[in-house]
């Protein structure tokens, strides 16, 4: 999502600007999810569901992510010539 645009926020770009991006991410997700938590597919692929804990720390870093590259942005709007 970060890659399409070097300058405007995702705000202006818009989420669903991409519905094959979102597909794709939404394919991944569902991927990653029956490769984790089904468990004959757990048993062929040796993976295990994670702690409710760890799932929490680890929801958080997509907006961790999307936030220093929303200021990045902001930051060259600001300091761009012109």
């Amino acid at each position: 999502m970060a890659v399409r645009t070097d300058h405007a926020s995702l705000r202006q770009v818009g989420l669903t600007s991409t519905p094959l991006l979102l597909a794709g991410i939404g394919f991944e997700l569902l991927f990653a999810a029956v490769l984790i938590c089904v468990p004959p597919v757990q048993h062929v692929f040796g993976t295990a569901g994670l702690p409710p804990d760890v799932l929490g720390i680890i929801a958080a870093f997509p907006f961790i992510v999307w936030g220093t590259d929303e200021l990045r942005r902001w930051h060259r709007r600001r300091t761009a010539p012109g």
